[in-house]
């Protein structure tokens, strides 16, 4: 059927951003998380986060569809290159001192949802009288800032949408890490921000 063959090209083309990027890992000279280990003694170390002094940041962006598994192929994306500790920052809703968020980090990956970016909140969605996924409801001149910020070592105050009640929450600060992704609907649509974009 439609959706199956439509399902199917959705995996392949994940499969082969996937492969790309794996690739992308070992030409850049990436180390694998053991080499981010600071051994302190015998039995304890700590683990740098922070990038090398000429280590440049690598921006990917990642579009697809609303509901499509971009959110777990991200959390295993996060996982292939940045180690064991991958999760929402602050730790999440729930967690102590956590917040509901929609940014993904892990040892070596931010992940930043597009969503973050919407233009207005829900109740302003119905005085424009546009849905989420229309391009004037995104704030691309936020986008574009805060990802060139980002790609310059320079850390944010990024926004939050709130997916349970349609409000764009207080931000959050994301630090720059050596891969940031952005996902969403729309990160080619803004020629600037495309710009940023490595992959």
């Amino acid at each position: 059927s439609a959706s199956l063959i439509y399902l199917f090209k959705i995996s392949r083309n994940m499969l082969q951003l996937l492969v790309s990027l794996i690739a992308l890992t070992y030409a850049m000279g990436f180390a694998p998380l053991s080499s981010q280990l600071k051994f302190r003694s015998s039995n304890s170390y700590t683990l740098s986060m922070k990038l090398g002094v000429d280590e440049k940041v690598i921006v990917i962006g990642v579009a697809a569809d609303s509901g499509c598994g971009k959110s777990t192929f991200m959390r295993r994306l996060t996982k292939v290159f940045g180690g064991k500790n991958v999760g929402p920052l602050g730790g999440g809703f729930g967690a102590p001192g956590g917040w509901e968020t929609n940014t993904l980090v892990s040892d070596r990956t931010t992940v930043i949802c597009l969503d973050d970016y919407h233009a207005n909140d829900r109740a302003g969605r119905k005085v424009s009288g546009l849905t989420a996924l229309h391009v004037k409801e995104q704030n691309f001149d936020l986008m574009y800032q805060h990802i060139k910020d980002l790609k310059s070592g320079k850390a944010i105050s990024k926004p939050i949408y709130n997916h349970v009640n349609g409000t764009l929450d207080t931000p959050e600060t994301v630090e720059p890490t050596p891969i940031v992704i952005v996902e969403g609907l729309h990160p080619w649509v803004d020629e600037r921000v495309r710009a940023l974009l490595d992959f």
